[in-house]
């Protein structure tokens, strides 16, 4: 009895009929060209889909501050603990779940809510940036990110007494270095400290009717917006230690107000002399500019954008405020500071 085998027409056309494609004078099956057509399009998918590595590199070379020694430092670290922890994903892998995931490791670290959302808006920018510059039309996964106890533990500015701001001031006019100095600055300017530390000696007017420091970019440090660049007029204890500062500057040849802090972290290292020797007075750096603003307020009669003109902030909230060429004039700016002077 022998075998036979059963083929239905659609068996046969399946089983016995292979069509063979030529190609370059050889004929291959096309089963095994559409496999290998297939094994090749996937691998140049892969390789086209741009990664987070991707996106670092595009943050690092289009960031204005990209140049900067801090930004870089703080950028690597952040770019390096994310990817240490997910991987160098695919930009279209990416959810909002993975910047969640990503707090909630860091948050059981230990790191503080404000130094996460620290992490979150540098990895956000890079992504924003590499969707930008990638043509790919969507919004970053990781915005909108809720962290728990974000401003809860803050420390509270106290009470700034005038008698505390005298007793301050009595301090720093004592045994006088380059820290106090620029404290002194402040007292009346209500300038961050990086502002007086990091400063030019070019920066400081003294030959003209109203003595002022300008405010505005040099190689250590950016200005984030367009008001903080502005000039401030100096006047008494704030004048007195500005003069001493360009007279040590020029002694020692120097192109830079404050030498011992003309470096990218000048004004960190600043900030921490000054404050470890205002201890004993319960008094920090940043204390200066609220109480200068807190005298700005008191006083009523001072218009808000003037006050902002000396602080160097900006709402930008309204066409007065963006239009004109001149701005608020020192002899203005002079007024206002003497009526709050210390």
């Amino acid at each position: 009895m022998t075998n036979e085998i059963q083929l239905t027409p659609n068996t046969f056309l399946s089983t016995t009929i292979k069509r063979r494609i030529p190609l370059c004078g050889v004929e291959f099956d096309e089963d095994f060209l559409s496999e290998l057509v297939s094994k090749h399009m996937t691998q140049f998918q892969k390789h086209q889909r741009p990664r987070l590595s991707n996106a670092f590199e595009i943050y690092m070379q289009e960031n204005t501050s990209s140049h900067r020694r801090k930004f870089q430092t703080n950028a690597n670290q952040y770019f390096r603990t994310f990817t240490t922890f997910f991987g160098d994903l695919h930009l279209d892998e990416l959810s909002h779940s993975h910047i969640t995931r990503y707090r909630d490791h860091l948050l059981a670290r230990g790191l503080h809510p404000n130094s996460i959302r620290k992490h979150n808006n540098i990895l956000n920018a890079m992504i924003n940036m590499a969707f930008k510059h990638l043509d790919i039309d969507r919004l970053s996964p990781f915005r909108g990110l809720s962290i728990r106890g974000e401003g809860e533990n803050t420390r509270p500015i106290p009470n700034i007494t005038k008698e505390l701001l005298l007793q301050v001031k009595a301090y720093l006019l004592h045994w006088q270095s380059p820290a106090k100095m620029v404290g002194l600055i402040q007292l009346n300017t209500g300038m961050r400290i990086s502002e007086p530390s990091m400063a030019r000696l070019e920066d400081l007017v003294l030959d003209h009717e109203i003595p002022h420091l300008w405010v505005r970019k040099n190689k250590f440090t950016d200005r984030k917006t367009k008001a903080s660049i502005r000039a401030v007029p100096l006047l008494g204890v704030s004048l007195d230690a500005a003069k001493e500062l360009h007279k040590r500057a020029t002694a020692s040849n120097s192109e830079w107000l404050v030498p011992q802090y003309a470096s990218e972290i000048g004004g960190t290292n600043c900030s921490a002399t000054l404050n470890k020797s205002m201890k004993h007075l319960g008094f920090r750096s940043h204390m200066f500019r609220h109480a200068f603003i807190d005298r700005l307020k008191g006083c009523n009669d001072i218009p808000v954008p003037l006050a902002e003109s000396i602080t160097g902030h900006g709402r930008g909230q309204s066409d007065f405020a963006k239009y004109g060429t001149v701005g608020y004039s020192l002899e203005q700016k002079l007024e206002v500071i003497r009526k709050v002077l210390i």
